[in-house]
């Protein structure tokens, strides 16, 4: 018995699926990278400002 072209698989489907959770998780993880990586930046910042302001 032929399938629709319209009709998804089960596999891709579920491979949407697993592929939607990953983008979802590498979004996430970008996010969390870029935020610890201002808050090292503006710590980093911090020490040189106040070493020559402290001057």
């Amino acid at each position: 018995m032929a399938t629709s072209a319209t009709e998804p698989d089960a596999m891709t489907a579920g491979h949407d699926i697993a592929s939607n959770t990953e983008d979802q998780r590498r979004r996430r993880a970008r996010r969390t990278a870029l935020v610890l990586g201002a808050v090292v930046v503006a710590v980093y910042l911090g020490f040189l400002l106040s070493g020559v302001v402290g001057r």
